[in-house]
């Protein structure tokens, strides 16, 4: 019987989850469709916040730049 490993911070799970993903291919499906959902949430919180035209990069560029993440 193979000792389960306990948790102790955030490394540990994403251990313990990459290693179920061998294990067991379903959670590879689940995983892949809370990636998807989470780059369409992404996209529409910048077009919302940057619009939906040309100059879509230069908006967000100039924001990270007043927000001090880029230089």
């Amino acid at each position: 019987m193979e000792k389960i490993k306990i948790p102790i911070n955030d490394e540990d799970y994403v251990e313990i989850y990459s290693l179920a993903l061998k294990e067991n291919n379903k959670f590879f499906k689940q995983h892949k469709i809370i990636i998807n959902s989470q780059i369409a949430s992404s996209r529409q919180i910048f077009r919302n916040k940057f619009g939906n035209s040309k100059d879509f990069k230069k908006q967000a560029r100039e924001y990270l730049k007043k927000i001090g993440v880029i230089n």
